[in-house]
């Protein structure tokens, strides 16, 4: 750090330009123990009224807010609700670290409808750097485990007057340095898809329990790819906005508070809740649009074939929609960005040891903190002002080289992550070079930058994309593009000037509007915390939907990891009861040796064969197989739901004979009234749900199925 001619660390001030993986923030209020999850109180041990299972998990924040707002359900329920797949599915997940069971019951309860867009939903925050008050604020450390909030900040403040009901607060690692979500405090957060592998940090818990379907929303804040990673290991939307442009954000960092979310009109719902005026509208069209891409890492390391056709894939999309797209690498050398950036990063150390003193009355040792927070807090007191100064300059220039090259190209696009999730066992950090940080203080001068850079680099090579944006300050978002084939989700990112966030919310609505966005609930899920619901009501996935609903008996969190599954293990499939594909694939005989039994080949939409989905099986390396009548399939980006799960605005018929409209969505012969001719657009009212089978009500009252290789949306 920064020596002050007196002698003492300016680690305070560092710290307000502090620009980590996460945020911090500190605020001493009265001791409060706070631990892991399985210590937190469980009172919600009755069934509810509310939604099913299903309705609840598919829903978007503002179809929830929605069903509110039209008595159908009350925030109540969905608080209780929201209560009750948490405390069904944390124990396999770690996602959640505190609770406010009591006091968000009281809030929900009381709450008054004044216009807010997000009347009465549960909501989850992040416990890292989200101030509200007498909730927990460890920072993530041991030794700041009493730590509380003392005031509401704006952040959360503004959450609560758009409507959420905070209902906890996530995981997170330490001081949120790492990109994957893990600390001695709070343990190993997992990844909704697969348990075995990690959901990306430090906004791992919000991650989590967004893809899990545990809330519609759950914030996060970015301050090197802190939403955008998980988002993409997550299979999320993960927006990071123009610095300063949320209220309450700092105008002299480089991280920002927003959310791990589903859908763009959540998104921009949020967005337009929380920011300042900053933000320019969006364009019209998108037809004047030049993006670049590039597929090359900023500091040189590997990219992934997953990363790689994640990017060609997009590109071809765009191609596919009149928009100019071309090669081009940002001229930025990242690998001297990093080395600001981790000279900055240097003031966690700092804080961490200031922390431990204020709370412990003693100074920071090494088994107080993860070795490399040491080795950042020893890294720190040689520092100097030169060195913060020089790395300032190198990241002014990088902002106006950026602000440059948006001038000609408007939008940047690259991988969110350059692979998929890392395992659960995968350390953030290796051995032999936590072995040197545990005994930095030995480690001369002039050697302890370069271990710094060397002991993060093992996690850098798998998310080098995302820091670039946070260094000069432009909106940064992960659109949910793409599952590998091996069954785990990977982002694409999109960067664009500053201010331009509206812009990038429009990409991500046309490849939303598109298809083009794989979520674990569209895919499959391996869930077994809930018992489904008989309910065959309409389903509120969109905000003219509606259902009556049951809720799972809950169980008690708990952050108990499960171990790895020894044999493969076969579930039910809940969300896809039908697939069809369109791409070449493979039948195959089983999933113990892969024999295959038949080949097929590429067809299209309309003749794609299809099979009913009678189960999940989930192999000890990740990879994943629907179980199908007459052998097994794998789980990937080629085999897509046979029937739409969300509302649409029109659709166009595309069945080569035509299909029917029907007096009822049972859709039986005798309720046949006409025949509705191929190419004919017909305009749509709202899904509606019969059991996993989807129909859609058009606006002349009549039904017609949702079948993807019937219909196709316009």
């Amino acid at each position: 750090m920064v020596k002050w001619a007196s002698g003492h660390h300016c680690w305070k001030r560092s710290l307000g330009r502090w620009f980590l993986l996460g945020l911090t923030f500190v605020s001493v209020g009265a001791p409060v123990v706070t631990g892991r999850a399985s210590t937190l109180p469980v009172t919600v041990n009755e069934a509810s009224t509310g939604l099913s299972s299903q309705v609840y998990r598919r829903s978007s924040a503002l179809a929830l807010a929605a069903a509110i707002r039209s008595g159908k359900v009350t925030s109540v329920e969905l608080v209780k609700q929201a209560f009750a797949k948490l405390k069904a599915d944390n124990p396999h997940l770690n996602a959640v670290i505190t609770l406010r069971e009591k006091q968000a019951l009281q809030e929900a309860a009381s709450l008054k409808d004044t216009g807010q867009p997000f009347l009465g939903v549960p909501i989850l925050i992040k416990g890292l750097g989200q101030a509200m008050a007498g909730e927990s604020n460890t920072n993530g450390l041991l030794t700041a485990r009493q730590a509380t909030y003392s005031k509401t900040g704006t952040f959360v403040a503004n959450l609560q007057k758009a409507g959420f009901i905070v209902i906890g607060q996530t995981n997170f690692p330490e001081m949120g340095l790492l990109n994957v979500t893990t600390s001695k405090l709070y343990g190993d957060a997992r990844n909704a898809w697969n348990p075995g592998f990690q959901p990306g940090g430090s906004s791992g818990g919000s991650a989590t329990s967004v893809a899990d379907g545990i809330v519609p929303i759950a914030t996060g804040n970015d301050a090197g790819g802190s939403i955008r990673i998980p988002a993409s290991w997550s299979g999320l939307v993960g927006l990071k906005p123009t610095q300063s442009i949320i209220q309450g954000d700092s105008h002299t960092g480089h991280g920002v508070n927003f959310a791990e979310t589903k859908t763009m009109a959540d998104t921009e719902a949020l967005f337009n809740a929380l920011a300042t005026n900053q933000a320019q509208p969006a364009p019209k069209t998108l037809k004047h649009v030049t993006v670049a891409y590039s597929l090359k890492s900023p500091v040189n390391t590997p990219v992934s074939p997953d990363a790689i056709q994640a990017v060609q894939q997009a590109v071809k999309f765009l191609e596919q929609q009149g928009i100019k797209v071309k090669q081009v690498d940002p001229p930025l050398d990242g690998v001297a960005l990093m080395k600001d950036y981790y000279v900055r990063n240097t003031s966690a150390g700092a804080y961490s040891a200031q922390l431990t003193k204020t709370y412990q009355k003693r100074e920071m040792v090494p088994d107080d903190v993860s070795p490399l927070n040491w080795g950042l807090y020893q890294a720190s007191k040689n520092v100097t002002a030169q060195q913060l100064k020089a790395a300032e300059t190198e990241i002014d220039q990088a902002a106006n080289t950026m602000e440059n090259f948006h001038q000609k190209y408007t939008l940047l696009l690259q991988p969110t992550t350059a692979t998929t999730a890392p395992s659960i066992d995968d350390p953030s950090v290796l051995p032999e070079n936590e072995a040197k940080l545990r005994h930095m203080e030995t480690i001369p001068v002039n050697q302890q930058m370069p271990l710094i850079y060397d002991s993060w680099l093992h996690g850098l090579t798998k998310t080098p994309y995302t820091q670039q944006a946070n260094l000069t300050d432009e909106p940064a978002i992960s659109l949910p593009t793409y599952v590998s084939a091996k069954g785990m989700p990977l982002g694409i990112q999109f960067n664009a000037a500053k201010g331009q966030d509206r812009l990038l919310m429009k990409v991500g609505e046309l490849f939303e509007q598109h298809h083009q966005f794989k979520l674990l609930q569209d895919q499959t899920t391996t869930e077994t915390t809930t018992t489904p619901s008989t309910s065959t009501d309409t389903t509120p996935t969109s905000p003219s939907e509606s259902a009556k609903p049951t809720t799972p008996a809950p169980t008690q969190p708990s952050v108990t990891a499960p171990t790895s599954p020894a044999k493969p293990t076969v579930q039910p499939s809940r969300t896809v009861k039908a697939v069809y594909l369109t791409k070449a694939f493979k039948l195959y005989q089983n999933v113990t040796n892969l024999t295959v039994k038949r080949s097929y080949s590429a067809h299209s939409r309309a003749t794609a064969p299809h099979f009913k989905v009678t189960g999940i099986v989930t192999l000890k390396n990740g990879q994943r197989f629907y179980r199908v009548k007459g052998g097994y399939i794998r789980v990937n980006a080629a085999a897509h739901n046979l029937y739409y799960q969300r509302k649409t605005k029109r659709v166009a018929v595309i069945a080569k004979h035509g299909i029917y409209e029907y007096r009822h969505a049972t859709l039986k012969a005798n309720q046949r009234v006409k025949l509705v001719k191929p190419k004919t657009v017909l305009k749509v009212k709202k899904i509606v749900f019969q059991g996993h089978v989807t129909r859609y009500q058009l606006t002349n009252g009549h039904y017609i199925t949702a079948n993807r290789q019937f219909i196709q949306w316009r």
